[in-house]
């Protein structure tokens, strides 16, 4: 097993297939005042052949100072999978992830992602079969379970005796939604079945929750996804809060208009057409307005805008 480096500070942007694109990753990590310690692209599906180093390096994009950075694949054919450690050795990247997590039905029917949780020695000669030829450490993320979470321990002790160096949890089922209540204790319970560090996930809404996680599961780090999307400044909150203990004061709605107008400006500036930068700008708006940064008065219109001019025109909307 390649070790990894803990994580300073213990805090991980998650992988969120159609969100953590490059240009979200550094947006994020560049405005969290160090605030972030980890993060990883989207997955790459591996199937037939392993990933072109060209499509690697643009999923990758630049180096991210003083985070390590993943490149996260899924897939379930061993021999495939370990050809693309070693193609992915050949990048930047720190470490390699696995995705036994993706609840999606369209890859659960494929024995993909989650659906390796039932396949426990797929899943181990998966990750031994990259560790053996990988010249970067291989990590995992897992559900806690596809219909119940009885075997969450003997599935963390399966990825750490195949070499993973890190595993990540999720504290959901694989049959529950975002929806619902993430379970912390199947965290701690894989905590305290294996000696490699554990990172929580799940129901991580607010600043302050990354240290109760870890004081209640004892994880090492806490991964934050869908919080992070509605509110890109949650790293640079959560610093804030560990250093003085107080509530951090939300961005205001300008903020978020400015957040969104440079987003859609370095999307374009990477090659995108204006259509696709459209439709990143209206999934930030969205959440944001869920996440309550954003006055809802701006949701039928922002997303049913046809062009970036008429979406920004909404910047200039009185406030309810």
């Amino acid at each position: 097993m390649k070790p990894l480096a803990p994580l300073n500070p213990p805090t991980f942007l998650a992988p969120m297939e159609g969100v953590t694109d490059r240009t979200f990753r550094h947006m994020v990590v560049e405005q969290s005042n160090g605030g972030v310690g980890a993060a990883c692209t989207e997955f790459l599906r591996v199937s037939d052949c392993p990933p072109k180093l060209e499509r690697i390096l643009k999923e990758l994009g630049p180096k991210l100072d003083g985070v390590q950075l993943g490149l996260q694949l899924m897939g379930n054919n061993p021999s495939i999978l370990a050809a693309s450690a070693e193609v992915i050795g050949e990048t930047h990247a720190d470490f390699i992830d696995l995705n036994f997590g993706c609840p999606a039905p369209k890859v659960f029917w494929h024995g993909a992602g989650s659906a390796l949780l039932e396949n426990l020695d797929l899943l181990e000669d998966i990750i031994s079969s990259m560790v053996a030829v990988s010249p970067l450490p291989i990590t995992a993320k897992i559900r806690s379970g596809i219909n119940n979470d009885q075997q969450v321990e003997e599935i963390a002790k399966r990825v750490e005796q195949a070499g993973a160096a890190r595993l990540g949890v999720h504290g959901r089922l694989r049959i529950e939604k975002y929806s619902d209540p993430a379970d912390w204790t199947r965290i701690r319970r894989a905590v305290n079945a294996v000696s490699i560090p554990v990172i929580g996930n799940g129901g991580v809404s607010c600043p302050a929750d990354i240290r109760r996680m870890q004081d209640e599961t004892g994880c090492a780090s806490v991964m934050v996804g869908r919080a992070a999307i509605g509110n890109p400044w949650f790293f640079a909150q959560w610093k804030k809060w560990e250093e003085n203990g107080q509530a951090p004061t939300p961005p205001t709605e300008e903020m978020c208009w400015e957040w969104l107008k440079s987003y859609a400006a370095t999307i374009q500036d990477g090659g995108a057409i204006p259509r696709h930068a459209l439709g990143k700008v209206k999934q930030s708006l969205k959440a944001m307005i869920e996440e309550g940064l954003m006055s809802r008065q701006h949701r039928f219109a922002g997303l049913r805008s046809q062009s970036l001019d008429d979406f920004f025109a909404l910047s200039g909307a009185k406030k309810a």
